[in-house]
């Protein structure tokens, strides 16, 4: 079997919660790991997750944990085979879903991942995830993608704004979330838009929609181009572009598979743990 090319693109959260978290992640993944309990299937809504802890790295004193989610992809309800069966599938207590890999970094308070899945989805799965290491329910965590720039700082500084500009994908919205924008959920909806169409779209609004449709946006691959317009204070115009606008690792791998299995992640994972540690001032 040939080997297939596969880019990568490793995302940066910082992980905001008490700091008493981390150290009861540290010692609940320990325990799990050294246990029987290094992987469980959990029911969350209507949705089965496979949570698996296993190896832990250093470089320069930092420490990271990596820790590797299967979330269910319930859209296949049918086998099929060419002598004409169609036939439900099977699990044997397993799941069928989407790959999702991270390392847990509590001494910067930071959660490193990626996907070979919906990366819409890689942030909701991330804190999915954390949340299963918490064992104070009262204790909130929220993760929140790493900016290079202060863009954002001035996004929610302009008085008034003028033009909200993206280019998206419309496969990108294959994937529904219920934490989407409304206009976000109404064009998925949207009955015109067909599959891996090309959206470009330039809009009015007020304030409060930019900035929630731009840090959507912003998180989301599918999305190339992200613009806005606005004035500044003394009724300056300002640009403001997002559409790089938070730490990242990019990538290339080879693999026989259609998936990344654990070892090829183990590797992009180090990668970018390294790059985070050596290079980058946080």
């Amino acid at each position: 079997m040939n080997k297939i090319t596969k880019g990568v693109t490793v995302r940066f959260f910082s992980i905001e919660t008490q700091n008493s978290y981390f150290d009861n992640f540290v010692s609940s993944f320990v325990t799990n790991r050294d246990s029987s309990l290094s992987s469980r299937i959990f029911n969350l809504k209507d949705k089965k997750h496979l949570i698996k802890v296993s190896e832990k790295f250093e470089i320069s004193d930092v420490h990271a944990y990596f820790v590797s989610v299967v979330r269910e992809r319930n859209t296949w309800q049918t086998k099929a085979t060419s002598d004409g069966k169609i036939t439900g599938i099977s699990l044997n207590q397993g799941i069928i879903g989407d790959p999702y890999y991270y390392f847990v970094v509590p001494q910067k308070q930071v959660l490193l991942g990626f996907t070979t899945g919906p990366i819409v989805s890689l942030k909701s799965v991330g804190k999915t995830m954390l949340d299963q290491f918490n064992s104070d329910r009262q204790n909130d965590i929220k993760l929140n993608l790493i900016p290079k720039e202060k863009e954002f700082d001035k996004l929610k500084e302009l008085p008034e704004y003028s033009r909200l500009h993206f280019t998206i994908t419309s496969s990108a919205f294959a994937e529904k979330t219920e934490d989407a924008p409304q206009l976000i959920k109404d064009l998925s909806a949207a009955p015109y838009i067909d599959q891996d169409m090309q959206l470009s779209l330039e809009l009015q609004l007020d304030k409060e929609n930019v900035i929630e449709i731009v840090n959507f946006l912003s998180e989301h691959e599918g999305c190339t181009v992200l613009k806005v317009k606005g004035l500044d204070e003394n009724g300056g115009k300002v640009s403001l572009d997002f559409g790089d606008a938070f730490l990242s690792h990019k990538t290339k791998i080879e693999t026989r598979h259609k998936y990344i299995d654990e070892s090829l992640s183990l590797g992009v994972l180090k990668e970018a743990f390294s790059e985070f540690v050596t290079s980058i001032d946080y």
